[in-house]
């Protein structure tokens, strides 16, 4: 898929006929393309274009099972030090200890200024910390199947209620993010236990999305099974791996991490399956579509 706008074209048209200097100072304002993402931990990562930078379930205490960012990483995201300075949006989505953490967060957004962006529930756990700052956090919660879009430092935001469970008891809040950001569309599901039936009202395969940010199950158990093909995303970025100490069951049928990346990676051959903080990928508009999964070739 490419973007390629009248203004863009334009541009690059302006800029082949300028000489030296000027050809180089026409580059210099054209818009960014493509975009840089970090992996911090766990669902957590850094999404950087140009001077924009988002992050989404970065800020967390973390729990047993589950990577967490290691010092002194942690301590340089939390007072907003390169390169988590100037951040613009900082997003959760929803209010677990291995997504959010409301001291994490109000250190960060004392030091950055960055607007929050999470769910009402995150909201009321959030504002005790910062006093004064209350217009800088965002809450939304759209009813299933509809979407809110918000924009902030020339980024748009389109917020889905994607449920993280039909049994929970209190309901918990969960937020998917469509980000247009560096001339792609990146979506960040959460920890949403969704079917193909509930995500189609999204009609998220028409929405021509660039890099699906989505849990290991949804590339490896059966019962998951038509989540990512329902989105037709261009690539795929598997989140959310337990540790190699965590239960077998927690593995469901793969029974060990190792055998479950092994068959994410046979099911979904082109992959990026990040493990260690700081992995960094960068990437730009692509005009193919996700390959059809390998699904009975899974060991």
């Amino acid at each position: 898929m490419v973007r390629i706008t009248a203004v863009a074209l334009l541009s690059l048209a302006c800029a082949a006929e300028l000489p030296g200097s000027m050809a180089v100072e026409a580059d210099l304002v054209s818009p960014p393309v493509g975009v840089k993402i970090t992996y911090l931990a766990n669902e957590g990562f850094l999404l950087v274009s140009g001077e924009q930078k988002v992050l989404i379930d970065a800020l967390f205490p973390g729990i047993t099972h589950y990577s967490a960012v290691p010092e002194p990483t942690r301590s340089r995201l939390e007072s907003a030090k390169p390169p988590f300075d100037g951040v613009d949006l900082v997003l959760a989505t929803h209010f677990h200890d291995d997504h959010f953490g409301a001291r994490e967060v109000a250190r960060h957004l004392a030091a950055s200024g960055a607007v929050f962006l999470s769910t009402p529930q995150v909201a009321e756990l959030l504002r005790p910390k910062l006093t004064g700052r209350a217009a800088n956090i965002w809450a939304h919660f759209p009813e299933e199947g509809e979407r809110t879009t918000v924009s902030h430092a020339g980024i748009d935001v389109t917020i889905l209620n994607l449920h993280h469970g039909r049994d929970r008891n209190p309901p918990v809040e969960n937020l998917g993010f469509l980000l247009e950001l560096g001339g792609l569309r990146i979506l960040h599901i959460g920890d949403t236990e969704v079917s193909k039936n509930d995500i189609r009202p999204y009609r998220l395969n028409e929405a021509q999305i660039d890099v699906a940010l989505v849990p290991s199950w949804f590339l490896a158990e059966p019962q998951w099974q038509g989540v990512v093909e329902e989105i037709q995303p261009a690539r795929v970025v598997a989140m959310h791996l337990a540790t190699a100490k965590a239960p077998r069951s927690w593995f469901g049928s793969a029974g060990s991490r190792a055998r479950r990346v092994e068959g994410i990676r046979v099911a979904f051959p082109s992959v990026w399956i990040p493990t260690e903080p700081l992995e960094t990928r960068r990437f730009s508009s692509s005009a193919h579509r996700m390959p059809a999964p390998n699904r009975g070739r899974i060991p």
